[in-house]
């Protein structure tokens, strides 16, 4: 027994590799939920929510073949719940800056003719009108930035697959958007 934690060792054991593994991807979610037109408050939240869970499925998600990928689900799954809600209470109020960054840095990132910020909502847009997997790589490659080797890792594929779905969707942002893009 670990007696400055009360743990058994093995589970003192878990405790550290969990916490180096939240550790290591809490960037990503806390940005990713951020980035989902959601609060600070309610993106911290949504990280905590997603902790607590991935520590209940702690030993099956170690089993799993791709650990980083199972809780960009919990991730997706508990934004969606925490989006729905964010948008009843908020109404007609426009998104929270975090939001307004990230589409930014997707428009930075794609080299993607956009006019003003107004049409910053049209991207938005353009983005949740992508097939899913595409949504997810340009959230995680150009709103965050992440490494494409990360990239896949989360979404349990190949970099030569997260470079096709950047291309895919980039070409359909363009045309989405109804410019001629770079």
């Amino acid at each position: 027994m670990d007696p400055e934690f009360g743990l058994m060792a093995p589970q003192r054991r878990d405790q550290l590799t969990f916490d180096a593994f939240c550790e290591t991807h809490e960037r990503a979610w806390l940005a990713t939920a951020r980035a989902s037109r959601l609060s600070d408050e309610q993106a911290l939240a949504v990280v905590d929510t997603v902790r607590d869970q991935l520590w209940e499925d702690w030993q099956l998600l170690l089993r799993e073949p791709v650990p980083a990928a199972s809780a960009w689900r919990v991730l997706k799954d508990r934004i969606a719940q925490a989006d729905l809600a964010a948008a009843a209470a908020r109404g007609e109020h426009g998104p929270p800056e975090p939001w307004r960054a990230a589409i930014g840095a997707v428009v930075d990132r794609m080299h993607l003719t956009v006019g003003s910020a107004p049409d910053l909502q049209g991207v938005h847009e353009a983005i949740r009108s992508l097939p899913e997997r595409q949504q997810d790589v340009v959230m995680l490659r150009f709103a965050l930035d992440l490494p494409e080797e990360t990239v896949a890792d989360y979404l349990d594929s190949t970099v030569a697959t997260v470079r096709s779905h950047a291309r895919h969707a980039r070409t359909r942002l363009g045309e989405k958007l109804g410019r001629r893009n770079a």
